[in-house]
């Protein structure tokens, strides 16, 4: 028996709910610095495929596999003492199990003595796993900063 074209739109819609929601839940991870929050590592691994890959030419960084790129995450938030991610304007298109959104990224961060602004955009493909979607790689763009002294 075949879908019925709501059923087929309705799964869209649920799916594209899933990728939003797993995109800010990867947010909420790597923000850090306010009520004594700090950058989730132990959960980290449910956001990303085990094969995942995290791209950023100005972070210098391609790295390949989960357990590599909290590590990577690690070393790169080690000073940093405030960090907020907000995903926004999202394009998403949903292939079956795979997907792929464009995201504009906001980031404040600060640092010792220097707060910074940061505008990117950020490319991710999703899949779909027995666990629901997950982060199968990670392309940072790097656009503009903005920075003070605190």
């Amino acid at each position: 028996m075949s879908e019925s074209t709501f059923e087929i739109r309705l799964k869209r819609i649920e799916d594209t709910e899933a990728i939003k929601k797993l995109t800010a839940t990867y947010a909420i991870y790597v923000n850090k610095g306010w009520n004594g929050k700090e950058v989730d590592f132990e959960k980290l691994p449910l956001v990303f495929a085990d094969d995942a890959r995290w791209t950023s030419l100005a972070m210098k960084t391609d790295t390949t596999g989960c357990k590599e790129i909290i590590e990577m995450l690690k070393i790169s938030t080690a000073g940093i003492d405030f960090a907020m991610h907000s995903f926004t304007n999202p394009i998403i298109d949903i292939d079956g199990d795979i997907a792929s959104a464009t995201w504009l990224l906001w980031v404040a961060i600060k640092s010792g003595e220097v707060s910074n602004e940061v505008f990117q955009s950020e490319d991710i493909t999703y899949t779909r796993t027995n666990s629901g979607w997950k982060i199968q790689t990670i392309d940072l763009h790097f656009g503009t900063m903005l920075n003070a002294p605190c």
